[in-house]
């Protein structure tokens, strides 16, 4: 399938859980774009919002690799330790000349009052009506995480971490399809360092 935006080849190619569409290593990320009222904004991606109300994706990697994550408070358990590598790693993402993206379901004010009170310092941002976790094929309105997972109540995205070059391409992926697994945190930072 060919992106409508820039005419770049996409994954087309089913996920195991049936997902619909999702990107891997080698293809290119689906264009999205990020409001500035929809998020929490640290670091560079603040004082790029100060003048522009909307990033695209191809904006947001336009200077500096992006490692774009998922996130949904009702993971339980398993959410609050994403966070806690999130924010471990966001430190070395930063050194290496990247920004760091977290993706949620939650609004723009509980993602505000999430920053506080887990003292987070990277970008959050609303992805209302799972729009850019849908494009990205982890989040299916017909095979919903809670039919597989046990604990899970609500509709959720799969967890996910993507690099994403400066080409817009996905250089590294972690999709945890049963939230049992964590990322890789070497791989990811040895793509991201490839991929300066």
């Amino acid at each position: 399938m060919r992106c409508n935006y820039c005419g770049t080849r996409k994954a087309t190619t089913p996920s195991p859980s049936g997902t619909g569409s999702s990107v891997e290593p080698g293809s290119y990320g689906s264009f999205f774009s990020a409001e500035a009222s929809s998020g929490v904004w640290n670091a560079t991606l603040a004082d790029r919002f100060q003048t522009q109300s909307e990033l695209t994706l191809g904006e947001l990697v336009q200077q500096r690799p992006l490692v774009l994550s998922f996130y949904c408070p009702c993971w339980n358990a398993y959410a609050a330790s994403h966070l806690s590598f999130l924010q471990a790693l966001h430190q070395n993402i930063r050194g290496l000349g990247g920004d760091l993206l977290v993706l949620s379901n939650e609004p723009a004010p509980m993602l505000q009052q999430l920053a506080d009170t887990k003292d987070l310092d990277f970008n959050l941002a609303y992805d209302r009506y799972n729009q850019i976790a849908r494009s990205f094929g982890v989040y299916s309105d017909s095979h919903p995480l809670w039919e597989r997972v046990s604990g899970i109540s609500d509709d959720a995205y799969i967890p996910a971490v993507y690099v994403i070059n400066r080409q817009r391409q996905i250089v590294f992926d972690f999709i945890d399809e049963n939230l049992t697994n964590t990322c890789n945190s070497r791989a990811l930072l040895t793509a991201l360092y490839d991929n300066r």
